[in-house]
């Protein structure tokens, strides 16, 4: 008797916890759905989210949802402490793992961002990026407890209407006198320069713009202001980059991008002065153009390595291409005189020089109307257009072809290969005979 009422008595206090836990669970979440429970959430949200932020204040305009199936926030925006925009989006909608929201590492399942606008530049005299500054702050680290990493990871991330506008210093080559450096400023700031320039205090910046951004990437690290950096696969992403007036327009694109992050200093500061900021690696295996199907690796640089690269005249490329349909209609943004009906299969290789930047064609096997040219060919595109390590056959030469890519066209006239003419200004004209095979 004693035993079944000792047993009576354990299933009633069993069962009043879990009535309690159950009320618990009931009031909590329709608290969350309360306007106080939405100034709550609002309030927890903005001190996790705003945990690594030092050096600038994130804002939210109105939250609506609930603690433990995520939350729609409207107005958001994140600026430095002078105000300036870092990030601005009309509404996001986030859900999230509500006991991240207490820890240094937050973990978000997913996160839609509706027109989101992005900002990342660095003033003529800025030592860091406006992003640096934002996370890295200058509060010194409390050496009396463990160093843990901040960091925000994120399953999924669809983007819808972004656009990202990079900023970054610009001067007129040195090298050059005086009155060439104003030529060469008035011909950027012209309408008709390649680049976009313009005036800012304390000198020029130039502008870098991606619109129309429309994607999604998963297993994102967002982690500036440590020394994981920022990782993100890119799932599909569309849009227009301008890195010069006239755009790359991008139809898909698929792979990874890496911005490395800070180097960290014995006392746990975060430290950006070395390499390690100031570029941008992807890999895409995937990559759609409107008239190209290839491949895109490499690196673009905003810092000043290799020695000879000056940070202040636009980034530096080292980029390589592959594919077994690449037209050059897609690469007149690059040089705007390239052939837009020739194309085939190769591998290009983009690189800055000190003198231009080298483009070099290898295991090209191309077509155009009336033409076929196979084989390896380098054009170095600067103030002048050179060809450079030729090794091409062309079944037969299109001289119409070679002289519209020259920005003054050919300097003879004439020229006929496989029983040539050349013809001079005051010279008689002369016949060459094939070689014998």
């Amino acid at each position: 008797m004693a035993r079944s009422r000792g047993v009576r008595l354990a299933g009633w206090a069993l069962g009043g916890l879990l009535l309690g836990a159950a009320l618990a669970f009931l009031a909590a979440n329709i608290l969350a759905r309360s306007k106080p429970g939405h100034e709550w959430v609002l309030k927890q949200t903005l001190k996790a989210l705003g945990g690594s932020i030092q050096g600038g204040k994130l804002t939210v305009a109105r939250i609506d949802g609930n603690l433990f199936e995520g939350a729609k926030l409207y107005g958001v925006a994140l600026r430095d402490n002078q105000g300036r925009a870092f990030i601005e989006a009309d509404s996001a909608y986030a859900k999230y793992d509500a006991r991240t929201l207490i820890q240094p590492k937050i973990v978000i399942d997913s996160l839609t961002l509706y027109r989101p606008r992005i900002w990342i530049f660095r003033m003529p005299g800025d030592t860091l990026w406006n992003y640096q500054t934002i996370f890295s702050g200058s509060v010194p680290p409390d050496t009396t407890r463990p160093h843990l990493e901040r960091s925000t990871q994120l399953a999924f991330v669809k983007l819808v209407d972004g656009a990202v506008k990079v900023e970054i210093p610009f001067r007129p080559d040195s090298t050059l006198p005086a009155r060439e450096q104003q030529r060469q400023l008035r011909g950027f700031l012209s309408d008709s320069s390649p680049v976009v320039l313009r005036r800012v205090a304390g000198g020029y910046v130039r502008t870098i713009d991606l619109a129309g951004l429309a994607g999604v990437m998963t297993r994102v690290r967002f982690a500036p202001g440590s020394e994981l950096g920022t990782t993100l696969h890119i799932d599909t992403l569309r849009g227009d980059v301008h890195f010069y007036r006239k755009p790359i327009v991008i139809r898909h694109l698929q792979g990874n991008l890496s911005l490395p992050g800070a180097e960290m200093s014995s006392t746990g500061y975060a430290r950006y002065g070395g390499l390690k900021t100031g570029f941008v690696e992807f890999d895409f295996p995937q990559a759609r153009l409107p008239s190209s199907r290839l491949a895109v690796s490499g690196v673009v640089r905003f810092d000043n390595y290799p020695r000879w690269f000056d940070p202040n005249q636009g980034p530096m490329y080292d980029v390589a291409l592959s594919g077994d349909s690449v037209s050059f209609r897609d690469f007149q943004w690059l040089y705007g005189r390239f052939p837009g009906d020739l194309g085939g299969q190769m591998t290009l290789l983009i690189e800055s020089r000190p003198s231009g930047v080298m483009i070099d064609a290898r295991r090209a096997h191309l077509r155009a109307p009336g033409t076929r040219i196979d084989g390896s060919f380098g054009m170095l595109v600067g103030d002048t257009l050179r060809f450079v390590d030729m090794n091409v056959v062309a079944r037969p030469v299109r001289v119409s072809m070679i002289e519209r890519m020259l920005p003054d066209g050919l300097p003879v006239r004439g020229l006929v290969l496989g029983g040539a003419e050349i013809r001079g200004n005051n010279a008689p004209a002369q016949r060459a005979e094939p070689a014998p095979r």
